[in-house]
């Protein structure tokens, strides 16, 4: 289930939600490349135990995560993913230019460059009209040897002892979280400017 604002205690605000985004179809594939071309930012999602769906046009599309979308990936147990901007200035000292969502993550956040331990029992997203959604289990998104070739510029995967160091630049939490959201037995829709607080 999902609580109403007020029914717990005050929490650590970190900032609004910036952009919201789904990947339509996988964007990695092992071994052969990353194509951030599937990403679609969508206005609006709605999310549940399943994970996400976003306003796509007119109509609610399914992100690959999803455990419903008919390639998932990670067949649901990697739900949704969180980023935050403060990650995004890192990245784009480190490999020159990195565009806000680049990354995938499903909900990019105007806030600092936190780590796993910062962020602890997880996330927690007021809607506009109050209603609290809970993002659990945070674990660090994995950097691939995919995604730091395409950030490198590269036209091919790298083998690792050739990007080891920008590969270890992007761990920490760097590429985003992967968070669960089990208590939304109901969907629960979030927008752009909904603030997230610390849980």
């Amino acid at each position: 289930m999902y609580l109403k604002r007020g029914t717990v205690p005050a929490r650590e605000p970190i900032g609004e939600i910036v952009r919201i985004q789904i990947q339509r179809i996988p964007i990695k594939v092992k071994g052969v490349g990353y194509d951030p071309t599937g990403i679609a930012e969508v206005p609006k999602a709605s999310v549940d135990a399943w994970g996400m769906v976003g306003w796509y046009g007119d109509v609610w599309a399914v992100d690959a995560h999803h455990k419903a979308h008919p390639v998932s990936r990670a067949r649901g147990r990697r739900p949704l993913s969180v980023g935050f901007t403060g990650h995004y200035a890192l990245m784009a000292e480190r490999f020159g230019d990195a565009p806000i969502g680049i990354a995938g993550e499903n909900i990019i956040v105007d806030g600092p460059a936190l780590t796993l331990d910062d962020l602890g029992a997880g996330l927690v997203v007021v809607t506009s009209d109050g209603t609290e959604l809970l993002l659990e289990r945070p674990r660090v998104a994995a950097p691939c040897l995919e995604f730091t070739s395409f950030m490198l510029g590269f036209d091919h995967v790298a083998p690792l002892e050739e990007i080891e160091e920008p590969l270890a630049d992007l761990h920490d939490g760097r590429r985003g979280f992967i968070v669960a959201a089990d208590t939304a037995t109901l969907p629960v829709e979030i927008s752009l400017g909904d603030q997230v607080y610390l849980a």
